[in-house]
């Protein structure tokens, strides 16, 4: 699924017009800030947990299984967004709650029958929504038995952008040129690129580092010894490639053949 096929979805997502939404995929594509753009929320917007805005609830990390109720009173008929779901489905209480709220009918009830709503009366024991739910999460199989039993119910998303898409969509709010090009350069080394390589980059950018492409390179390239190629050809301490295929067999144990078998595919990177 591509952005643009994304985008689709959570708009008919946020007219109301799609009851229940699994979005699956791997974590630093932009997820969670595309429902909340959907939503009309800032993408930058910092949310906390149980966060109205805009009308819409959204639920990120821990929350407490009757403040979740308190919240979903409150934000009723209302979009509900429910992020980091292992964590949610780790409570039992919580549980019991989404069970009802992610069910495929239009009018969801559901209760909490203890002595904070019936003797409190702040809150009613029982209540009635008709709020559309989106949960988001990551890879399928990272997701426990209570989550899987949604599979029947909800439009399931599987989102997994190629690395160029991933770059494509940085390009439309990094305001850093010189770390946007260098991720970009190295894309095809990446196994997964996230955006948040891309923020960890600027913030060390700016932050005055002089070795951010070092720090970096740690960070998204598993494998050492195309790091240690790429970290080479930045530094200004090494002069002649003598002293690069030196460095490289001293420090990977690699062969001479093999650097200028990984500088030959990184020079043929687009």
């Amino acid at each position: 699924m591509h952005y643009a096929q994304l985008e689709l979805y959570l708009t008919k997502f946020a007219r109301g017009e799609l009851g229940l939404v699994l979005l699956l995929g791997r974590h630093g594509t932009g997820k969670s800030e595309s429902v909340k753009h959907a939503l009309t929320v800032p993408a930058n917007t910092e949310i906390a947990a149980g966060m109205a805005t805009g009308g819409a609830l959204i639920v990120e990390g821990h929350m407490q299984p009757f403040g979740l109720y308190r919240q979903l009173w409150d934000h009723r008929n209302q979009p509900i967004v429910l992020d980091d779901l292992d964590r949610l489905y780790a409570d039992p209480d919580c549980v019991r709650l989404l069970k009802p709220l992610c069910n495929t009918v239009r009018e969801k009830r559901l209760h909490w029958l203890t002595n904070l709503t019936l003797n409190d009366g702040a809150l009613p024991p029982t209540f009635t929504t008709a709020s559309s739910v989106i949960l988001i999460a990551n890879e399928w199989k990272s997701l426990n038995p209570n989550v899987r039993a949604l599979e029947d119910r909800a439009i399931i998303l599987h989102f997994c952008p190629s690395n160029e898409e991933v770059h494509r969509k940085v390009g439309q709010w990094l305001d850093d040129p010189e770390v946007y090009d260098f991720v970009g350069r190295l894309l095809p080394m990446i196994p997964a690129v996230s955006m948040r390589h891309y923020c960890k980059g600027s913030q060390l950018r700016r932050a005055g580092f002089g070795d951010w492409r070092n720090s970096l390179l740690q960070m998204i390239i598993p494998d050492r010894r195309v790091a240690c190629v790429v970290a080479m050809q930045h530094d200004p301490g090494i002069r002649s490639e003598q002293q690069r295929v030196a460095r490289f067999v001293a420090t990977t144990g690699a062969s001479r053949a093999t650097y200028f078998r990984i500088k030959a595919r990184l020079a043929a990177a687009p």
